[in-house]
């Protein structure tokens, strides 16, 4: 009893979890900016290995309406995570793309997958 025997830097690298997180979504509050090696051993010392993973998000859509009077519409989009309570939590926004009814977004919107949990975007 106590002992863990678990294939942990394979299972990390299946996830692509080997290399510390980096956000790049410019929102400031430094979630994810860096490993919490506090977090890590809390799990790894109670033989408990987080079932998650990143996921990186490309975001494109066709045949918009437009919305705009003078010229094309200017879409951008806006992610939502809806909680348990009910409430959204905005995770991330892309760029507006000028005068375009087919845009495909640069930005990416990084999330964090929780493996079997359901995770509704909005």
């Amino acid at each position: 009893m106590g002992s863990c025997f678990s294939d942990e830097r394979g299972g990390k690298q299946a996830t692509g979890g080997t290399q510390p997180y980096q956000s790049n979504n410019g929102n400031g509050n430094g979630y994810g900016d860096q490993n919490n090696e506090a977090v890590d051993f809390f799990h790894r010392s109670r033989c408990v290995h987080p079932l998650f993973t990143q996921l990186e998000l490309s975001l494109s859509a066709f045949n918009l309406l437009d919305r705009d009077i003078t010229s094309k519409s200017d879409p951008m989009t806006v992610v939502f995570a809806k909680k348990i309570d009910g409430k959204l939590e905005e995770l991330g926004r892309t760029e507006v793309i000028s005068n375009s009814l087919n845009p495909a977004w640069i930005n990416k919107i990084n999330i964090s997958y929780q493996f079997e949990t359901v995770q509704p975007l909005v």
